[in-house]
């Protein structure tokens, strides 16, 4: 289940196309092999780095490589390969360049240095993005060892941050010093405002309160809703540090005291959050459902792909911490969405929920609706064999 979640992230924008004929062409040699063809040639190394068991991998080979304004774009200005990270000489470079999730998307010199790494999948715009950074500048290796020397100038800062894109690791020095070194007149540029929500993610951050203090300038040039999804996103940071705190009953009651005396369009969603969060680290299942249930009704998540997260997550978690029918019926009810978006590892949990609240036949007939697909297309992230082993139990279950 943890697979559809993280893939569900990943998911991709949805892109209509008319046909296409072209993808990227992958070189299939040794590693020197690629680093000698692309010093002949003098280009970037585009290197994709999967595993055979990352369904995420799998799509962006499948939906992103094959687009021809992809494939135009990387064959006429990158040497490419693609390795798995787990066979051959795969863990190596793994090891070298400090693989930690997939994909990973690497960008690297004819010598072998790193220029830019990203993780996870993307959609086809921003891998495009992502190669014209790549061949745009010195590697990233490079900027690391300038900024070790002390290079602090607000140019080579914004350069430094830029080659980071994609690689989760703590910006949190780096953009408070690119800050410190650029007036407050110019933090409100559209360059700026990127890099704070990109960036800056605790309220505690001097960047956050001058953005708070500054809210109907922000609002004014950047829009009201984006600044609100800034605000809830930073302080659905706070909200789970509370609930993971050790007096998370207090803490959320203050935060959610704030929260009402604030005016953004999702102040409101957040003092739900905190309701949510309470009940959920008082192990109060019926309140946690009736507040979530409030929640997705007031405050749908705009994009299908993040509801389908935040839906799916709820339900997930109901069956597997609570046997209360009441609370379940609500998650039966909300895992409806899965026939919409006809994802099977959801809809098996729909399926599940059914079986749960003894709606035997119709748990049946999803469940048969899931193996169905996956006969017709794996996916790699759900098991057939679970699946079916379910659907008997189902059955048994029923008598």
């Amino acid at each position: 289940m943890k697979g559809f979640f993280f893939s569900i992230c990943c998911m991709f924008a949805s892109i209509v196309v008319n046909a296409q004929d072209r993808a990227i062409n992958f070189e299939h040699g040794t590693w020197a092999e690629i680093k000698a063809k692309a010093a002949k040639e003098k280009k970037v190394i585009f290197l994709d780095c999967f595993t055979s068991w990352c369904g995420p991998c799998k799509k962006l080979a499948k939906e992103v490589f094959t687009l021809n304004e992809v494939a135009d774009y990387y064959n006429a200005n990158f040497i490419n390969a693609s390795m798995d990270m787990e066979k051959g000489e795969g863990p190596q470079l793994a090891k070298q360049y400090g693989i930690r999730a997939y994909p990973s998307l690497l960008f690297v010199t004819p010598e072998g240095k790193l220029i830019s790494k990203n993780e996870g999948a993307s959609d086809f715009k921003t891998f495009i993005d992502y190669g014209k950074k790549a061949v745009s500048g010195e590697s990233l290796e490079s900027l690391t060892a300038e900024y070790k020397k002390g290079n602090r100038s607000p140019e080579f800062m914004k350069k430094y941050m830029t080659r980071m894109e994609g690689i989760k690791a703590n910006t949190t020095e780096i953009i408070g010093e690119y800050f410190s070194k650029i007036p407050q007149a110019q933090w409100q540029t559209a360059e700026n405002w990127y890099f704070i929500n990109r960036y800056v993610r605790t309220e505690q951050s001097s960047v956050f309160k001058y953005v708070l203090q500054n809210q109907k300038a922000y609002e004014k040039k950047f829009t009201a809703e984006a600044v609100s999804d800034y605000f809830v996103m930073v302080y659905g940071n706070s909200i789970q540090k509370a609930a993971n705190g050790a007096f998370p009953a207090e803490d959320l009651k203050e935060l959610k005291d704030g929260f009402l005396k604030m005016n953004f369009a999702g102040a409101g969603k957040l003092a739900l959050q905190c309701d949510a969060a309470a009940s959920s680290v008082s192990k109060d299942m019926k309140a946690y459902a009736d507040v979530m249930e409030v929640i997705f009704a007031k405050y749908p998540e705009k994009k299908i792909d993040d509801r389908i997260v935040a839906v799916g997550s709820f339900c997930w978690k109901i069956l597997n911490q609570s046997s209360d029918q009441y609370v379940l019926q609500k998650a039966t009810k909300l895992a409806e969405l899965s026939m919409q978006v006809q994802n099977p590892e959801f809809m098996d949990v729909y399926a599940r929920l059914l079986v749960e609240t003894g709606n035997f036949d119709k748990g049946i007939e999803v469940e048969e609706k899931v193996i169905a697909m996956l006969k017709a297309k794996p996916n790699p992230d759900v098991s057939l064999t679970a699946c079916e082993d379910r659907l008997e139990k189902f059955k048994r279950r029923k008598g």
